[in-house]
C-alpha cells in the first residue's frame, strides 16, 4: 500500500464503534506486539506515518480509556 493510500485512509472518518474497534485490533496484530517491562504489559506498534500513530493513540483512548505514548 503506498503512503498515499494510507494518508488517505487514516483521514476518514469512521463512526461505527464496532469498526473503530476492528481498525484497532487489525493495527496492533499487524503492525504491533506485546511486551512485558517492569511487571507490565506493554502494546507496541511501528507504523510508517505519524498521522496513523496518532489515530490508534486517540481510538485507544475513545475506545477503551487508556492513554498511549507516540514516539
Amino acid at each position: 500500500m503506498t503512503a498515499e493510500v494510507k494518508d488517505e485512509l487514516s483521514r476518514l472518518v469512521v463512526n461505527s464503534v464496532s469498526a473503530r474497534r476492528a481498525e484497532v485490533a487489525s493495527l496492533l496484530r499487524f503492525a504491533g506486539g506485546l511486551h512485558i517491562v517492569a511487571g507490565r504489559v506493554v502494546v507496541e506498534a511501528e507504523v510508517d506515518l505519524g498521522i496513523i500513530a496518532r489515530r490508534l493513540r486517540k481510538d485507544i483512548y475513545d475506545l477503551y480509556g487508556y492513554n498511549a505514548v507516540v514516539h
